[in-house]
């Protein structure tokens, strides 16, 4: 029960450690700060914020290209400061790829360009910017999971954190300890793709039916380090085809850190109708290719990890304020999905986000109209025009790639350009779909041999991620005992072949037919990427947050 929980109150609490919330923080301190020295009416609010992970950045990754935009114009010294980016971009490329062959595009597009932009390890930027929060006096709560929002008179008031120490079976163990209820007077969701908890306020707060249902991407990346000599600091490649079909959207990339440190990745799409697909078998394949198997040869994998990418564009952004919250970053939707990129867009999102809180604090108003403010600010802003202009962007790939390639290509011209939906779109047979993409996937994984050398199992892709959970304590994965029975060992054996076994880049679920058909999870091994909840063909699957301190420990991606 609520009253018999400690409770703390804070004016602004924070909902995630990522780079939107961290910019947010770090900008509303300063401006408080500024108004401090030149007021006779200082402000000294108590901001914090909670983060699920063991350590600042722990769940971060990214493949991550940063556009500085938003840093120079909040943190323009952030070089001087010591933030960690590796280095700036020195020469792009794009290519095609066949099985063995290439194709290099005579040039890159300027929309499509990297010039300037920076290489970082996002689990590093979040360390750093988390450090530099902290030194303004903001409190950062790792290992604390948002488990429930608190209402109170219509409002979002404050969230419950996570219970420590329960049992498989929800019982008290001799460590229990309650979780605290964290009372503020705003709260910023800022969870990254698929938020958890964000869902959980929208069941006290609906999104409205105008909004379109969001889409998600699983990103699978690696971490190298490879012999000097093959690559310069600062290139960067992007590349499409192989492995996919020409209906399946998706690609990779490899960028160099430095001359011994990558990034190499791949993004496959998420359709809940197709759900035969294998994130992590698409990124081994990968690199197999020729142009990437003679770069990567000799060389060590030296982390791993996946997650949800939020694709949906503007028209699928929910609202952006509610009573008592506003919503940041991609659990927004900040994603721009024409130049793959969205830490910009997520921390612009954290600075307007910082600027109505201002506003809220110094006229100590809470109320939903001026936490509308932030909308309206968002709208006005760079990065809604930006959002606004690709938005027609992934969609024109569903058609295929070769008429979303066309599709781009006419977006250069006329931004937002959206065709006709038959455009280029065959009529779906779906029988023949899920039966051609089943084949795909048992021949992916029949023609590849992990041999530890550049191409590995889930099981020792898990193992580089840093994956720690305590082991006895509540499954976080939420499947309802008739729908385990009815759906997953029946309905689903028969319409889809359990994709669950394949489609997750850890190997939670597994189905054991002897003596008898039974599920079982393996809650251990989550990556905390949310593939499962997002691709689930019959939404059958909640995602929840399991203790504080547990998931991935990424340190380079």
């Amino acid at each position: 029960m609520l009253q018999e929980r400690e409770s703390l109150e804070f004016d602004i609490l924070f909902i995630g450690a990522g780079p939107a919330n961290l910019a947010s923080a770090i900008h509303l301190q300063h401006m408080v700060k500024r108004h401090n020295s030149l007021s006779k009416n200082p402000l000294d609010p108590a901001i914090a914020v909670i983060d699920k992970g063991r350590y600042a950045g722990a769940h971060l990754l990214s493949g991550a290209l940063l556009d500085p935009k938003t840093f120079d114009e909040f943190f323009p010294d952030y070089r001087i400061q010591g933030c960690p980016v590796d280095t700036a971009v020195s020469n792009e490329s794009i290519w095609y790829l066949t099985k063995k062959r290439k194709f290099l595009f005579p040039y890159v597009p300027e929309l499509f360009s990297n010039k300037g932009k920076l290489l970082v390890s996002l689990s590093r930027l979040g360390a750093w910017m988390a450090d530099e929060a902290q030194k303004d006096g903001i409190q950062l709560l790792d290992n604390t999971s948002a488990s429930l929002p608190y209402i109170e008179n219509g409002r979002l008031a404050g969230i419950v954190t996570d219970d420590k120490g329960l049992d498989k079976n929800g019982h008290k163990k001799a460590n229990y300890e309650p979780g605290i209820l964290l009372k503020t007077k705003a709260a910023v969701i800022g969870e990254g793709s698929d938020g958890s908890f964000f869902r959980k306020v929208c069941e006290h707060f609906p999104i409205s039916t105008e909004t379109i249902p969001q889409r998600f991407e699983c990103g699978v990346k690696e971490t190298w380090r490879i012999p000097p000599g093959r690559l310069v600091a600062g290139e960067i490649h992007q590349m499409f085809g192989y492995p996919l079909s020409s209906d399946v959207y998706g690609g990779g990339w490899l960028y160099a850190l430095s001359s011994t440190l990558i990034s190499i990745g791949f993004v496959t799409s998420l359709e809940p109708a197709l759900p035969f697909c294998d994130p992590h078998l698409n990124l081994q394949h990968f690199k197999e290719h020729p142009l990437l198997a003679k770069i990567l040869e000799g060389g060590s994998m030296i982390e791993s990890g996946a997650r949800t990418i939020t694709s949906g564009g503007a028209d699928a952004m929910p609202p952006l304020y509610g009573p008592g919250f506003l919503v940041v970053g991609e659990t927004a939707g900040m994603v721009n999905m024409q130049r793959h990129k969205g830490l910009h867009l997520s921390m612009k999102s954290g600075i307007l986000a910082a600027e109505t809180l201002f506003e809220s604090l110094l006229h100590n108003d809470f109320s939903t109209s001026q936490l509308e403010t932030y909308s309206d600010r968002f709208k006005s802003s760079w990065a809604y025009d930006e959002l606004y202009a690709a938005r027609n962007y992934r969609g024109a790939f569903d058609h295929g790639l070769y008429s979303g390639l066309l599709h781009a290509g006419l977006q250069l011209k006329f931004p937002g350009l959206s065709i006709t939906e038959s455009f280029g779109k065959q009529p779906l047979d779906k029988k023949n779909a899920l039966q051609q993409k089943k084949s795909s996937l048992i021949t992916g994984k029949d023609t590849l041999t992990p041999d530890g050398k550049i191409t590995f199992s889930k099981t020792e892709s898990l193992y580089r991620s840093g994956t720690k959970h305590e082991e006895n304590q509540p499954c976080h994965l939420l499947i309802k005992p008739d729908d385990i029975e009815e759906i997953c060992l029946k309905k689903c054996m028969i319409e889809f072949d359990n994709p669950c076994r394949h489609f997750c880049p850890a190997q939670v679920y597994e189905i054991i037919l002897n003596p008898h058909p039974t599920l079982k999870l393996n809650p251990s091994n989550c990556l905390h990427c949310k593939t499962c909840e997002t691709v689930d063909p019959y939404g059958i699957i909640t995602w929840t947050p399991p203790e504080g301190g547990g998931g991935p420990g990424y340190k380079l991606s």
